[in-house]
């Protein structure tokens, strides 16, 4: 019987490293999630509103929700995608109103606000531009986009 349910697993653990070797880290628009490198929520359970502008020192986003804990990340826009991350703030599950990101290198042009899970550890914003689909602290996807507004600077 030992021997019939060592074999059983050896099968097993052999069928399932063949199924995914296959497996690939692609995000592009090929990719079977046509470029969903984040974390998919329901339009329902994720939203951002921002009503002003930015000031070179702060930005208020009015109202966010978010499945879970999240943080608000701002970045320069840089021809429509993010540049260089300029504000960060750590909001709780649920919704938040009224939430203030301190903004540290604006000078000029619009603002990149989106919401990443905190998925990492715990209060610690764990993502890197280098390797975004090896980041814990994805952003959120709605209906295949980032959950994201552009936001004017004053």
């Amino acid at each position: 019987m030992n021997r019939a349910l060592s074999r059983s697993l050896a099968l097993a653990f052999v069928l399932g490293a063949l199924s995914l070797a296959g497996c690939t880290a692609a995000t592009g628009e090929d990719h079977p999630t046509g470029g969903v490198w984040g974390y998919v929520a329901s339009a329902d359970d994720a939203q951002i509103e921002v009503s002003g502008t930015a000031t070179a020192d702060e930005l208020t986003v009015d109202r966010v929700l978010s499945p879970g804990d999240a943080w608000l990340v701002v970045h320069l826009n840089d021809d429509g995608k993010p540049g260089m991350r300029v504000g960060l703030q750590s909001i709780g599950a649920g919704e938040s109103l009224g939430v203030t990101i301190a903004l540290e290198g604006v000078a000029t042009g619009s603002l990149i606000v989106a919401v990443h899970a905190d998925k990492g550890e715990a209060g610690e914003f764990d993502f890197s531009m280098d390797d975004p689909t090896g980041s814990p602290d994805r952003p959120y996807f709605v209906d295949r986009a980032e959950l994201a507004v552009v936001v004017a600077f004053e």
